[in-house]
C-alpha cells in the first residue's frame, strides 16, 4: 500500500511538473484553423495573433462548408450559429446583427423605402450562399398576416467583398452583417434603412475537439481569439 501511494504522490508530482513546464513554454508548433469564408472580423485579429506569436504556424481554411473537425484533423474552426456535437468543445466569441445597407447616392435617386414591401421596388443585392447555391433569406420582422417581402434584383453574388462593393458603388440595397459594413457606415459611405425590421442576430463559436490536452499553442489562440474579435459581447 506504501508503495502504491508513493507511486500515485510521484506522478502526481511528474504531472504538475509537466504542466508547469508547458505553461513557461513558448507556444510553437502547426495550427489548422477552419474559418467561414469571410475576412471581417477575423483577418486583423490573425495578423495581430502571428505578431504576438512568430513560432506558431498558421494553417488557415476559408471555407463555409460543415466540417468534421475530428475527422479531417482541424485544430479547431470558427462556425455561425449553434452547432451541436458533443465531441466538441466551444466558446462563443460574440454576437453580430444583419443590417440593410446602400450607399447615400443611390437614396437620393431612388428613395428609401419605408416598409419591407417597398423592397420590391428597389434594387437589391442578393447574396448565393456557396455551399448550398441558395439565396440567403432577408430575415425581416413582419406581422402574422403581412406578405413575405419580394425583391427586385439587381446582382447575384457569392462573397461579401462583392455585394459589398457592389453597395458601396450605389447599385442597390445589400443584406450585411454589422462587422461587414461597421467602418463604411462610421464614415458615411453607406447607410442603414428599415433598422425597425432587421432584428435578425446571430452569432460566431469557436470549436475544438474535447476530451483532448489543450497544447499552449492551442490555448494561446483559443484566449486571443476570444479577447480580440470585435464582436458584440452583450448576446453571451
Amino acid at each position: 500500500m506504501f508503495v502504491e501511494r508513493a507511486r500515485r504522490i510521484l506522478a502526481e508530482f511528474d504531472a504538475a511538473q509537466a504542466e508547469l513546464s508547458e505553461a513557461s513554454a513558448v507556444p510553437k508548433g502547426r495550427l489548422r484553423i477552419g474559418f467561414p469564408m469571410i475576412g471581417e472580423p477575423f483577418l486583423p485579429v490573425l495578423v495581430e495573433f502571428q505578431r504576438r506569436y512568430p513560432e506558431i504556424e498558421l494553417d488557415l481554411d476559408f471555407d463555409n462548408r460543415k466540417v468534421d473537425v475530428i475527422e479531417e484533423g482541424y485544430d479547431a474552426v470558427v462556425r455561425s450559429g449553434d452547432v451541436a456535437d458533443s465531441r466538441l468543445t466551444s466558446r462563443r466569441l460574440g454576437s453580430f446583427r444583419m443590417l440593410l445597407v446602400g450607399a447615400p447616392d443611390y437614396f437620393e435617386r431612388r428613395g428609401k423605402p419605408a416598409n419591407p414591401a417597398q423592397l420590391a421596388e428597389h434594387a437589391c443585392i442578393q447574396f448565393r450562399m456557396p455551399n448550398t447555391g441558395k439565396l440567403q433569406v432577408w430575415q425581416l420582422r413582419r406581422d402574422a398576416d403581412e406578405p413575405e417581402a419580394q425583391f427586385a434584383t439587381a446582382v447575384t453574388c457569392n462573397t461579401n467583398e462583392a455585394r459589398l462593393c457592389f453597395a458601396l458603388e450605389g447599385l442597390g440595397i445589400a443584406y450585411m452583417s454589422d462587422f461587414s459594413v461597421r467602418d463604411a457606415l462610421h464614415d458615411g459611405r453607406l447607410v442603414t434603412v428599415l433598422d425597425e425590421y432587421t432584428t435578425d442576430h446571430n452569432t460566431f463559436q469557436l470549436l475544438w475537439p474535447s476530451g483532448r490536452h489543450i497544447t499552449p499553442k492551442l490555448r494561446a489562440f483559443i484566449d486571443f481569439i476570444s479577447e480580440h474579435v470585435p464582436l458584440e459581447k452583450a448576446y453571451q
